[in-house]
């Protein structure tokens, strides 16, 4: 709405005009002239003196209004440095300033979000105690529906980052070892399996020839003993008057024998035949089994 002292100096600027272009027409007298255009002056100056008045009344309002929007209306705040380092344990802090009791979030792309509240002051601190890896993280708030972010980098301090590589030099080291040891306990054990396998054949095949023997023998043992019945059941020959009947007699034997099948040649190198009385001239005596 326009102000008094407005309307004032637009009017006495319309009516010294008028007055101006009445006095040139010579429509009004010389005097009425002068009052006119004096009137309008003060007119003007006046309007002009309360102008200013006016605007800064309207000025003073202003900032009240907006004083008062301002407690409406918060606008969200985040300051913090951009990169941030770890400690040699891995631990990374990271502090900024914000709206007091704000809540503020860090949030990783594959690790768990950390969150914290800032002070009465406006400043927070928050902090993860192992980082994995260098990467980036976006630090957030969000207060009356508006969010404000600030993208941060993580980085890994060169202590952190050499105990990084001692623990999987070391985990490498580990699993190359029981790799080894596997490795050596299934040559052992196949070692052994085929030490064990070799045994059981060399058994049996001790076994399978201690049978084969204890078989032969038993087949001899048989044959000598059909052999002997044989003999012991064939008739005794006579020798009362056998000069001229041929018998066996050995190299070296003291026996002679009528019978080339007699037990008592089963050691002799070979046999040879000869009449009864030249083995009797030799002092050779009939054998003990055909007595």
């Amino acid at each position: 709405m326009t102000g008094f002292g407005t309307i004032l100096f637009l009017v006495g600027i319309g009516v010294l005009i008028y007055g101006l272009i009445s006095f040139r027409k010579k429509k009004w007298p010389r005097r009425k002239t002068q009052i006119v255009i004096i009137s309008s002056i003060l007119a003007i100056f006046i309007g002009s003196a309360i102008v200013p008045s006016e605007k800064e009344e309207a000025s003073t309002e202003k900032p009240k209004q907006e004083e008062k929007t301002k407690k409406v209306t918060v606008e969200p705040l985040l300051k913090a440095e951009k990169t941030f380092k770890t400690t040699d344990d891995g631990a990374i802090v990271v502090e900024g300033k914000t709206n007091p009791g704000a809540e503020v979030t860090l949030d990783f792309i594959d690790n768990p979000d950390a969150t914290a509240t800032a002070d009465e002051d406006g400043k927070f601190s928050l902090r993860v105690n192992e980082l994995d890896r260098a990467q980036d993280a976006v630090l957030s708030i969000t207060i009356d529906g508006k969010t404000k972010e600030q993208t941060l980098s993580l980085e890994m301090s060169p202590g952190y980052t050499k105990k990084l590589a001692d623990k999987a030099e070391a985990e490498r080291v580990a699993a190359e070892k029981a790799e080894a040891e596997r490795v050596e306990r299934e040559r052992v054990a196949a070692e052994e399996k085929r030490i064990a396998d070799e045994k059981a054949v060399a058994e049996k095949r001790t076994a399978d020839a201690k049978a084969a023997a204890e078989k032969a023998a038993a087949e001899k043992k048989a044959a000598e003993a059909k052999r002997a019945e044989a003999k012991r059941s064939a008739p005794k020959p006579d020798t009362s008057n056998k000069q001229g009947e041929m018998v066996y007699i050995t190299a070296t034997g003291k026996k002679y024998h009528y019978d080339q099948n007699c037990r008592g040649l089963n050691n002799s190198n070979g046999e040879t035949a000869v009449t009864i009385a030249e083995a009797k001239s030799r002092n050779l005596s009939l054998c003990k089994f055909e007595q």
